[in-house]
């Protein structure tokens, strides 16, 4: 999925190296995602990137009081980042590999390897319909390229002191790197 994330969102680029070489020397790689999956993945998000999107400075609290986060090396970080500037938390837990990956522009992403795409969507919607979060659906396109499938579902907020888009891109693909990136951009 790196190339077309690249392509489709080149803010939001993470190259997921480290996660791919740690499921395949596990024997995970090849396992079907688990809907709970998709719930830790959009439950990390929504704790992190969408909880704190307005104020940079309490997410790094958060983070900082979070013991199941490890801060990734500057060298590990790398295959996440891309060449742009940020940190780096692995969150895996018994559900599955997760990143928190959070970009020098406050840019605040959540990276699950496997996660069905199909339950991340479903299980984001519920939140943010539960929640009333007042966000509009601007963009979802699906993209097949070289053989993954991907679909970019896009949000932006319209309340709030700070507007921000939701970008999510998921992949019903084994081969991808990463079957759900949920992403936070603030428009500043």
């Amino acid at each position: 999925m790196r190339f077309t994330i690249a392509r489709v969102a080149p803010r939001i680029a993470p190259r997921i190296v480290t996660v791919t070489a740690l499921l395949l020397a596990t024997g995970l790689a090849s396992a079907p995602a688990r809907a709970d999956q998709a719930r830790e993945a959009v439950g990390l998000f929504v704790q992190s990137c969408l909880k704190y999107v307005e104020d940079p400075a309490d997410l790094q609290a958060w983070i900082a009081q979070t013991p199941q986060l490890r801060r990734l090396t500057a060298e590990e970080a790398q295959s996440f980042l891309g060449g742009q500037r940020g940190d780096v938390w692995s969150a895996d837990n018994d559900a599955g590999l997760f990143a928190l990956v959070v970009y020098a522009d406050d840019t605040c992403s959540v990276i699950a390897h496997q996660a069905s795409a199909d339950q991340v969507t479903l299980v984001f919607s519920e939140y943010v319909r539960r929640k009333g979060l007042r966000l509009d659906k601007i963009g979802d396109r699906k993209e097949f390229i070289r053989g993954i499938d991907t679909r970019e579902e896009t949000y932006r907020s319209n309340a709030g002191n700070l507007p921000y888009e939701v970008v999510l891109i998921t992949s019903k693909s084994l081969r991808a790197e990463a079957q759900a990136i949920l992403t936070t951009r603030p428009n500043r």
